[in-house]
């Protein structure tokens, strides 16, 4: 445990250098696993039976693989798409189940009937965890609590003020409101950030 702390020892135990330098660890091997998932995504969007929106999320895809973060409106308007045939949890294939399982720290060699579920109960997780943050309400929470909600949501905060963190929070709850009346299928498999603060250095 004293030479493996990463591997044997849950966060608490570790130093804050610890905290931060395994933090980004993961962060990284978290985005490595983000191009495999809007791979998978933009191959899944030739069987959508809509063509308007099969090309809104087309653009969407590329967009991003571009760089740029959509606007909370704009994944909202292609939600209908992820509760239907090719984009529902129950659909996707083994590829893209992986995918979302490493983004998600979850162990992707497993069938995919297991990873659908172990996907299901995780957004399950964290769609309780937005209930609550919704309801109790951010500026309640320390700027430690704001950073680790952040990294849970796929966010890595070590560059970012606490000031960012609530402003991105802010974001990702407005779209996790608007998905509150869907199914978890939709959750699951929007893969594609909500736009994020410029980090600051210094």
């Amino acid at each position: 445990m004293y030479f493996f702390p990463r591997q044997f020892l849950i966060r608490h135990f570790w130093t804050p250098r610890q905290q931060q330098e395994f933090g980004e660890q993961n962060h990284a091997a978290r985005r490595a696993a983000y191009p495999a998932v809007l791979s998978s995504l933009a191959a899944a969007t030739h069987s959508l039976p809509e063509p308007r929106l099969q090309h809104r999320l087309q653009e969407l895809c590329a967009e991003v693989q571009r760089g740029r973060h959509p606007r909370v409106a704009e994944l909202c308007a292609v939600r209908a798409l992820f509760s239907g045939p090719a984009l529902c949890l129950g659909e996707l294939r083994a590829a893209h189940l992986r995918a979302l399982s490493r983004v998600l720290f979850l162990t992707p060699l497993l069938p995919a009937v297991l990873l659908r579920c172990r996907l299901r109960s995780h957004l399950l997780e964290i769609r309780h965890l937005d209930r609550a943050l919704a309801h109790l309400g951010l500026a309640q929470l320390s700027e430690e609590e704001l950073r680790a909600a952040c990294y849970l949501r796929g966010l890595n905060p070590t560059h970012l003020s606490a000031a960012q963190c609530r402003a991105w929070l802010e974001q990702w709850l407005e779209l996790s409101c608007a998905l509150q009346g869907a199914t978890l299928t939709d959750e699951a498999t929007v893969p594609i950030p909500t736009p994020r603060p410029r980090p600051t250095h210094g």
